[in-house]
């Protein structure tokens, strides 16, 4: 579900599929009828299981930072669609995407909602011609339809699982599908990866005669994005700089640049004792719960959850229980919403309550840190000004 695409699909009767379909051949069809936008510009592309959206947020200040300006594509969205699409850190207009969905209720290929969006942003990117394009692939890499670009540049952060029942089970699998944005001749930078991922990583990456350049030391910056995963991502954004920009780069100017860097809904303090994360597997989870325990050592910790139930959420519950004894469950619209009373039922907590989104979550204790995490989607209708969830903790 991208949140606020319904009205413009509404306004300019677009038709397309709410379901995943793995595949270039349909965005690539539909490219072709909007005369190749994605053939102008200068891409990069990240795919991976996490810090996709923390890597691009922090490769767009630096490259702002020596005077470039850049559009971000980023995958889900935070409050709807159009922060998903960004020029030098603004949201596309209304306007904007309206006459661009204007332009796709043209286009006769048959879409889903995201290849929809992703041909969007290209057209958007394409009108609005930004010195540097970075693109997040939605799912996967090799058959996400973000993978239509030809990048100066790919970056992988991170492979764990996720997204199993279509990226495969085994690390081997899921790897192949990340690895498939690997452009020939061109570099990718990659995060520190399970060594059956690098190898796949690398093997690809040698058929297609393109550098691997991997993370050997780790900057050391105060971020605004917290936790010790932040600054890995940063690292690699710093790589990816130093090839983008060669000479002109200034070591100076990114790490200035880094230490304002933001991105919603990573460990961001939304309201006073209130932090949103948006969390949502084994290796998110892992950061997390390490986040936690470096900022909050001595403190009371409330979680406040609600996740789709494809996630692993028995392993999400058992990691967030080492630090947590107190949760609240939410049940939330979506149709890949699990529902609260099976997490409520599945915790092993001492302390454990359900809720929804109509309700107003009380203050338990002015010590207690509340730590909002599971699905992003979640995290977007929470703070929306039409629920007044957290109404005590705003006041």
């Amino acid at each position: 579900m991208i949140i606020g695409l319904e009205q413009y699909k509404s306004k300019w009767n677009i038709y397309t599929d709410s379901a995943i379909h793995p595949g270039l051949e349909a965005i690539t069809s539909a490219l072709a009828e909007l005369d190749n936008p994605h053939r102008s510009g200068r891409f990069i592309h990240l795919a991976g299981t996490n810090g996709k959206g923390s890597t691009a947020a922090f490769l767009s200040a630096i490259l702002q930072a020596h005077g470039h300006s850049v559009g971000n594509f980023y995958s889900p969205c935070i409050e709807d669609l159009h922060d998903q699409i960004q020029i030098n850190g603004e949201p596309v207009s209304r306007e904007e995407l309206g006459a661009v969905m204007e332009r796709l209720s043209e286009v006769k290929t048959p879409l889903t909602d995201f290849e929809l969006l992703t041909a969007a942003a290209l057209l958007v990117f394409q009108q609005r011609a930004p010195d540097f394009a970075i693109i997040e692939a939605g799912m996967g890499g090799a058959l996400d339809s973000t993978n239509v670009i030809n990048p100066e540049i790919s970056i992988i952060p991170s492979i764990s699982f996720d997204h199993t029942h279509f990226l495969g089970n085994t690390i081997e699998e899921i790897a192949r599908h990340k690895a498939g944005i690997i452009k020939k001749w061109k570099p990718v930078v990659v995060g520190e990866l399970p060594q059956e991922a690098m190898n796949i990583v690398q093997q690809t990456a040698d058929s297609l005669h393109a550098e691997v350049i991997c993370l050997h030391q780790t900057i050391d910056v105060i971020l605004k994005l917290k936790g010790a995963h932040q600054k890995k991502n940063a690292s690699l954004a710093i790589e990816a700089a130093k090839e983008l920009l060669r000479t002109d780069y200034s070591e100076e100017k990114a790490l200035k640049s880094l230490e304002s860097a933001v991105l919603s809904y990573r460990f961001e303090e939304v309201y006073p004792g209130v932090i949103f994360d948006g969390a949502h597997n084994k290796a998110s989870i892992d950061a997390l719960v390490e986040t936690i325990k470096e900022n909050f050592p001595e403190q009371p910790i409330h979680i406040v959850m609600g996740i789709f139930k494809d996630k692993d959420y028995q392993n999400v519950l058992r990691q967030l229980e080492t630090v947590s004894d107190h949760f609240t469950f939410i049940d939330f619209k979506n149709e890949r919403a699990m529902p609260a009373e099976s997490l409520f039922q599945e915790s092993r907590s001492k302390r454990k309550t359900i809720t929804n989104l109509y309700d107003i979550l009380p203050v338990s204790s002015e010590k207690e840190v509340t730590i909002v995490t599971g699905s992003l989607h979640l995290l977007a209708l929470l703070r929306s000004p039409n629920h007044s969830f957290f109404k005590h903790y705003q006041s």
